[in-house]
């Protein structure tokens, strides 16, 4: 019992560590940046932790893309470039050595790699009527369908 108790704590922890939405500049785990190109464009990113996968991370750089426009005034936007890579950290491993009284036995553990993904969309917004097109998206369509249940 207290086994599957552990456990259940252990993955309560690391869904807790995930990335959250909101600014960068308030959330240790990551978050979105964005900076204003011009008067109808914007790069938006977004950083994660490497508890989040790359497809949450890019729905958390397109919410962003979405609150911008209508932020700014807009209807609709278009991602005209879309840039997603990972960023790699690698962990240092530990090295345990135990006296025997007749031999030293040192174990390594621990080290490995840790993938944490960025998205970087390029944005153009516009007002008016959502083109039926490939790539545009109405902001408050796009918020409401994605968005609307609590995520």
């Amino acid at each position: 019992m207290r086994y599957i108790i552990g456990l259940l704590l252990i993955n309560l922890f690391l869904i807790s560590c995930a990335t959250t939405y909101g600014p960068a500049s308030e959330n240790f785990s990551g978050g979105y940046e964005d900076q204003l190109t011009g008067k109808n464009t914007a790069i938006v990113r977004f950083k994660s932790n490497a508890y989040t996968s790359m497809t949450e991370t890019q729905k958390f750089a397109m919410k962003r893309a979405a609150e911008l426009t209508l932020e700014r005034g807009f209807d609709y936007f278009l991602i005209e470039g879309n840039s997603v890579y990972e960023k790699n950290v690698k962990l240092q491993s530990q090295v345990s050595c135990y006296d025997y009284g007749y031999s030293i036995q040192c174990n390594e553990y621990g080290g490995g790699t840790l993938s944490k993904p960025r998205v970087e969309l390029t944005v153009r917004m516009f007002r008016g009527n959502t083109p039926n097109q490939t790539g545009y998206y109405g902001a408050q369509e796009f918020l409401n369908y994605n968005w609307s249940n609590s995520n």
